[in-house]
């Protein structure tokens, strides 16, 4: 079973492999690793409390030990939706389609840009195909020197476009950059200014001229300000990887504390480059920052990188009424809950829960004392948070209190509503009474696909009722609600020995027909399904030799019948179970006509006489094929029957065959089948043996049938019996001189 280990280590991930990449601006070397072996289980299995609740935050700062950095960004150039958003209101006004204005930016080539900017001047050139019927033609006369100013500067920064590397030797820019800065200094417009300058500090940037693009972004500051945000951000970003590269690590840093607090895409970026790498670099940054504000954003991201709530707690300090508690806040919390639990059994730590609840209380005292601060930013969120911690704790009474205060302050968010739903399931199943039944099950059933975490919320609650009702002694609905392995070797005692109990089954069966409430309606839903457990009665049968009544549950319920895609009657000297799946995988066989004709064989074989002992072999055959030595195992897939290793019913039905037939060579098959069905009773349940036992019963009966074909096969293909009947290797043939 594998364990959560504790969040608050490093990420834990496997790598196969890690490709090492430059990003353009980044501050430092990143190696994004191709996680191919991750943990059992997510982060949507270790949390309850939706993330995605928060608005405008990246989902690459939500909390996931298992992610290397943070889960991305779109450094060092964001999608194309903001610069096409920006293009577009720039351009409203001159008739040209969006649609080909992006081509122009991301897919024209450099000589179809040239051509086009030649036929706007009034040259006669070509047009290029493609843009015969272009909107550029239709641009009215007041607008045409516009549309033209921007083609220009789309030639420029695709000019620019494959200087932009920092993995080969520097590429010069020849007369770009000069180009680049003449046509700032000529514009008048300062969307076109700000795009100039942008691919100026690019081009700083690319030839490593790093005290360069830091003393441009300064001196043109104004330049960058307007009117697009997006650009503005990119371009600290751009600045920001200058400064580390020029050893400016504390102004780097809070350069890129703003981005991160000011600029959703790349904002996890921007928490990933962010390494102060001394004490001397935290004081320093610290030191630059201009205002409370700027201090307020440094420890937020230091939050995100390091520890959230110790981040909060010197937040508190300096502005309790900031907006940048709510990212920490949920990240601190989903942390919190995926730390040390084992979703196998429902065990943790018991460091790990002291940690787990030492974190809840700071949290908890975090969130009121912003809910108590007027003007205080996301009350509702604080709000939310406090309830969901009250209702992981079983405080039902402050989980309602507490979540209905935070759905009065978002009453038109569905995202809230169904949290405030999980929670408050969450809340009962740990403060349970039987009287909240039909209460939980409407909380339960409310939620759906769209809440992020209904699968989680459902494993805690189910888990949590499940121990619950066993407790109480109501063990059918302790099974139909079970989530988890049991925990200690005699609960898994008691649990084997339920499953293997046709009343338990029945019952098991019975309850599935009752489904008038809407608790009945919930405890059903994610159970076994009426047919999983009517075939699994019927494989009870089976394993415990009824076979008449494993042939009536196939036949007359809705037992799953599937294609086995094996013949389970064939057998061999030699096991092979992927061979008789290969050769027989269009075998007529399923689970109802095999129990249909052991039920037939069945009959024969009580008969007698020579028919029967051929009927005996086959039922022999079928029931060791359907244990885990033979080659229909799948049989017994899916039901608490599987992998049973109990052969005494074949060898009974071999000793039958046996005893029944005058036919020497069946007897030798009889028998030794016999002895395969004795030697998987002697290996039994171990998972390792360090040699094969010996059949004491039936190996000497085997050898009494020395004088068969048959025998002669089991010593051709069966070293084991070959070995303990003592027969000597084939002597080499003796070479003659001549």
């Amino acid at each position: 079973m594998a364990r959560i280990s504790s969040t608050r280590s490093s990420a834990r991930f496997a790598s196969c492999a890690a490709v090492a990449a430059l990003v353009a601006a980044s501050v430092a070397l990143r190696e994004p690793a191709d996680a191919c072996i991750g943990p059992m289980y997510t982060i949507l299995d270790t949390t309850t409390f939706d993330p995605s609740i928060l608005p405008d935050v990246a989902e690459g700062l939500y909390y996931d030990p298992d992610v290397p950095g943070f889960g991305g960004g779109c450094a060092p150039s964001c999608p194309p939706t903001s610069i096409l958003a920006d293009w577009r209101g720039y351009l409203k006004d001159t008739g040209v389609a969006d649609e080909e204005w992006s081509r122009l930016l991301f897919k024209a080539s450099a000589n179809e840009l040239a051509a086009l900017g030649a036929r706007l001047d009034g040259k006669r050139v070509p047009v290029p195909p493609g843009y015969e019927s272009s909107s550029l033609w239709k641009v009215p006369a007041p607008q045409q020197k516009k549309v033209r100013a921007a083609l220009q500067f789309v030639e420029l920064a695709r000019a620019v476009e494959p200087l932009a590397d920092l993995t080969g030797r520097p590429k010069h820019p020849g007369t770009l950059l000069s180009d680049a800065r003449n046509a700032l200094a000529a514009t008048k417009d300062p969307f076109l200014a700000q795009r100039y300058a942008f691919q100026i500090l690019r081009l700083l940037f690319y030839q490593r001229d790093w005290a360069g693009a830091v003393a441009f972004f300064d001196l043109n500051a104004a330049a960058f300000a307007t009117p697009s945000t997006a650009l503005l951000f990119q371009a600290r970003y751009y600045l920001a990887g200058a400064l580390a590269r020029g050893k400016h690590t504390a102004r780097a840093n809070l350069e890129l504390a703003r981005i991160h607090a000011s600029y959703p895409p790349l904002a996890a970026v921007a928490a990933e480059e962010f390494k102060p790498r001394q004490d001397a670099d935290w004081t320093e940054t610290m030191r630059l920052a201009r205002d409370v504000r700027e201090k307020v954003q440094l420890w937020r991201i230091a939050g995100v990188a390091k520890d959230g709530i110790a981040a909060m707690q010197e937040m508190l300090k300096l502005d309790p009424k900031s907006n940048l508690y709510a990212l920490l806040m949920v990240r601190e919390l989903n942390r919190a809950e995926s730390t040390g639990l084992d979703l196998d059994t429902g065990i943790a730590d018991p460091k790990e829960v002291a940690a787990r609840k030492k974190s809840f209380a700071a949290l908890a005292a975090i969130a009121q004392k912003l809910i108590a601060t007027p003007g205080a930013d996301s009350v509702w969120l604080m709000q939310l948070v406090v309830g969901h911690i009250a209702a992981k704790q079983g405080d039902l009474g402050a989980a309602r209190t507490n979540l209905n205060a935070a759905l009065a302050a978002r009453p038109k968010d569905p995202k809230v509503a169904s949290q405030v739903r999980a929670s408050l399931a969450i809340a009962h199943a740990h403060d349970w009474k039987f009287s909240s039944e039909e209460e939980l099950a409407r909380a339960m059933s409310s939620l759906d696909a769209s809440f992020a975490r209904t699968g989680s919320v459902r494993t805690e609650v189910r888990g949590e009722l499940s121990k619950l009702y066993a407790k109480a002694g109501k063990i059918i609905d302790a099974e139909l609600l079970r989530v988890a392995e049991p925990a200690t070797p005699a609960e898994e005692a008691a649990y084997k020995k339920r499953w293997a109990d046709v009343p338990f089954l029945k019952e098991m069966i019975a309850r599935t027909s009752r489904t008038s409430t809407e608790f009945d309606r919930f405890l059903l839903k994610d159970a076994p399904t009426r047919a999983n457990l009517e075939r699994e009665l019927a494989a009870r049968y089976l394993v415990d030799g009824d076979l008449a009544s494993a042939h009536r549950m196939f036949s007359t319920t809705t037992a799953t019948s599937e294609l086995l895609h094996t013949d389970p009657f064939v057998m061999h000297v030699v096991d092979c179970h992927d061979c008789d799946h290969e050769t027989y995988e269009s075998a007529k066989w399923t689970h109802a006509n095999v129990a249909a004709r052991l039920a037939e064989l069945e009959q024969k074989a009580r008969a007698g006489g020579e028919a029967g002992a051929e009927a005996a072999l086959a039922l022999g055959n079928a029931l060791y094929n359907l244990t885990w030595f033979g080659n229909a195992r799948v049989f017994l897939a899916e039901t608490h029957a599987a992998r049973t290793r109990d052969t005494r019913a074949a060898e009974r039905w071999y000793k039958l065959a046996f005893d029944l037939s005058k036919n020497r060579e069946l007897k030798a098959r009889a028998a030794f089948f016999a002895a395969k069905a004795e030697l998987g009773q002697l290996i039994g349940e171990q998972s390792y043996v360090a040699s094969l036992p010996v059949p004491a019963r039936w190996y000497p009966v085997v050898k009494t049938m020395s004088d068969t074909r048959y025998y002669k096969e089991i010593l051709a293909e069966c070293g084991h019996y070959k070995a303990w009947a003592g027969v000597p290797p084939p002597r080499p043939p003796v070479r003659k001189h001549p």
